[in-house]
């Protein structure tokens, strides 16, 4: 599902729970509108989750990404995340500006790219990072 409106200011009235229904969904991707509000649900099944502005502070607390692959939450309200298993491989959270720390990651050895560019408000980063062998590409330019 790749959900793009021409007028970004827009507002978008929407269902919360507009996913339930849709267990197949594999790959959604948002990158327009501003929504009202963030989802009560993901599909299990979701490898791939694209949302600028993604309205919520954090994931669905029912959702458990263990199937999710990429996770790119740009310009979002994300203020934490935390994520386990061993298949995520792209994690970006550039310009959060609600995003205060980068969890332990040491849960995610197949990590290739990591990135929270822009992050003003993060103040605090876990040494696991440190460990990710198979991390390629790490951007944090434009946090304090």
């Amino acid at each position: 599902l790749d959900f793009s409106i021409s007028d970004k200011e827009q507002t978008v009235e929407w269902n919360q729970n507009a996913f339930m229904k849709m267990e197949n969904l594999k790959i959604l991707i948002i990158r327009n509108g501003k929504f009202s509000k963030g989802p009560n649900y993901f599909p299990e099944g979701l490898r791939v989750l694209e949302w600028h502005r993604y309205p919520s502070k954090c994931l669905p607390s029912n959702f458990h990404p263990n199937n999710l692959l990429i996770c790119k939450l740009p310009d979002s309200s994300m203020a934490s995340f935390e994520f386990h298993g061993s298949s995520k491989a792209i994690l970006k959270f550039d310009n959060c500006k609600f995003l205060t720390q980068i969890p332990d990651v040491s849960d995610l050895p197949n990590l290739r790219e990591l990135s929270f560019k822009g992050c003003e408000s993060l103040v605090a980063v876990d040494d696991s990072i440190g460990f990710l062998n198979k991390l390629k590409k790490l951007s944090a330019y434009g946090c304090r």
